[in-house]
């Protein structure tokens, strides 16, 4: 990484955070079309987590909130808990971004899987999903997915975020 992708802003990047959210957005509504969703990890919280990481110079509470709202609209869920599961671990991300950014790609998957991890338990908790018998073990899967789809997101994204910053 160069001191540049280091220090950048949220007014650098602001277009891209902002489609960026919304394209993952729109990959979790196809996917809980698909009736996948037991499955694949939440791409608008790996990608609010990317961000937090990133910039720095933000706390993105707001943007955890609303993601979260969106995210229970569209999931027909009780309003409010997934903005506050978001909250939670947008604030463990905070507490730890420094040195969640010196890692390695694969470190910091290992973390998101384990992030992704504790949004399974407080989903398993608080909405108390209804699993057939032979549901739990891809229920529980979920952040082996995440773990392999994070070096996806995190390189797309850093990658675009260096071009749009080089403008």
């Amino acid at each position: 990484m160069t001191d540049r992708f280091m220090d950048i802003e949220l007014s650098q990047a602001r277009w891209l955070v902002m489609t960026s959210y919304l394209l993952a957005l729109i990959i979790d509504t196809m996917v809980i079309m698909q009736q996948s969703s037991i499955i694949a990890p939440p791409l608008t919280l790996m990608t609010l987590l990317y961000w937090t990481a990133q910039l720095l110079k933000n706390t993105h509470f707001i943007s955890a909130f609303i993601l979260g709202l969106l995210m229970d609209a569209m999931l027909q869920s009780t309003l409010g808990v997934h903005s506050m599961m978001f909250i939670i671990l947008t604030f463990v991300m905070l507490r730890y971004r420094l040195l969640f950014r010196s890692h390695s790609v694969i470190q910091q998957a290992f973390v998101v899987a384990f992030y992704l991890l504790f949004y399974q338990i407080l989903t398993f908790l608080l909405l108390s999903p209804t699993l057939q018998p032979g549901q739990y073990s891809l229920y529980w899967s979920m952040p082996a997915i995440g773990f392999i789809i994070w070096p996806i997101i995190a390189l797309t994204l850093r990658w675009l975020t260096q071009k749009t910053t080089d403008q």
